[in-house]
């Protein structure tokens, strides 16, 4: 008896071997395909994101610094 959650044609699909070779093929071809875009993102826009992340932290900085108390 099939448990609760899984949907009739559940047992169906997994014992269709087609179903099998496609999730074979469709799950490594995604895994590289999102490590690749990854990579082209890390050594081409990353740099770009980082130094707008400093000056904007550097400006909250300087916000942060003008309410303090000057002695």
């Amino acid at each position: 008896m099939p448990p609760f959650f899984f949907p009739a044609d559940y047992y169906y699909l997994m014992s269709s071997t087609s179903a099998v070779a496609l999730i074979w093929w469709v799950i490594p071809i995604t895994a590289v395909l999102g490590a690749t875009i990854y990579g082209v993102w890390v050594t081409k826009y990353k740099s770009k994101y980082d130094n707008q992340t400093n000056r904007s932290v550097n400006k909250f900085s300087k916000f942060q610094n003008s309410f303090r108390h000057k002695k």
